[in-house]
């Protein structure tokens, strides 16, 4: 009966965890909708694979195995091509430098949000040998194309699950985006493969053209963000690449940073980047971002 507790207690702990640290809209931290039911397995909302993981040439047994009880394997959220979902950050070919810190900022404590908590003991119980083998790894494996961007007033009717992915709800019914980004899996098994780009992300009509202008002049609302990420936002040395990476992810990390639950290096700076940013700025740029090409 105390197993069961146990186990009852860790389903429901990303629920809480997900609820009591999401400073702003909930399509953007993957709040998972109370009513839906349990996930059917896999790790990460993947669900079972259609066929043998693309598991990268050269993978590491972290990557592949974890280590012990302490570090789960990488790819068990990050998939195994490290291209990541909506709810887990997409790490193929992120800078070695930024990982490292990445890591360092989780097991401070400095990197809040959904899921800081899971991350900082991963990073407690890996070595800085380890950190910094998994981190080159990553940043050797080439960027692709992961999400399609959309521009629509309507999407598929979709629910985060409790394991914090969205997912298409059987059957035809639409609804209306509004002024928020739903990110879904066309095919959730093959999450798991490199089948490019497994995500359509459908946002507002105009949102690219917004985003552009912001991302590359500021808008009148901050620093271009080509300013350190490169006029290409495809990042270098300590800087991360943005283009293509998942609008919702991008999103998130924008409301952690105007909200001061990501700290860290160059946190502060980030915060101040993005302080003037309405949520429907936050959909733009993050939408523009997304469309890009990341390599």
């Amino acid at each position: 009966m105390k197993k069961f507790a146990w186990l009852l207690a860790g389903a429901l702990l990303p629920i809480a965890a997900m609820a009591a640290e999401a400073p702003g809209p909930g399509w953007a931290f993957m709040t998972p909708d109370p009513n839906a039911p349990a996930p059917a397995g896999g790790g990460g909302g993947g669900g079972a694979a259609v066929a043998p993981p693309a598991v990268q040439a050269g993978a590491l047994k972290i990557v592949l195995g974890g280590k012990g009880d302490a570090v789960r394997p990488c790819n068990t959220c990050h998939t195994p091509s490290g291209m990541g979902q909506p709810e887990s950050a997409n790490i193929r070919g992120l800078n070695s430098d930024y990982f490292v810190r990445q890591m360092h900022d989780f097991a401070s404590g400095q990197r809040g949000g959904p899921r800081a908590g899971a991350m900082a003991g991963f990073a407690k119980g890996l070595t800085d040998d380890e950190i910094k083998q998994v981190a080159a790894y990553y940043s050797e494996l080439k960027p692709a194309k992961w999400t399609k961007v959309s521009e629509t007033d309507m999407a598929p009717k979709t629910i985060v699950g409790r394991n914090s992915a969205r997912t298409k709800l059987p059957g035809s019914d639409m609804e209306q985006v509004g002024m928020r980004i739903i990110e879904v899996a066309d095919n959730p098994a093959a999450t798991r493969q490199m089948a490019q780009p497994a995500f359509t992300a459908y946002v507002p009509k105009g949102s690219i053209a917004k985003g552009r202008n912001i991302a590359n002049s500021g808008g009148g609302k901050g620093e271009a963000c080509t300013g350190c990420h490169g006029d290409k936002l495809q990042g270098g040395d300590d800087v991360p690449a943005l283009a293509g990476r998942s609008p919702v992810y991008i999103a998130r990390q924008i409301y952690s940073f105007k909200n001061g639950i990501r700290k860290g290096g160059n946190a502060d700076v980030m915060k101040d980047v993005v302080a003037k940013l309405s949520d429907e700025d936050v959909v733009a740029v993050s939408s523009y971002i997304s469309s890009l090409n990341p390599s």
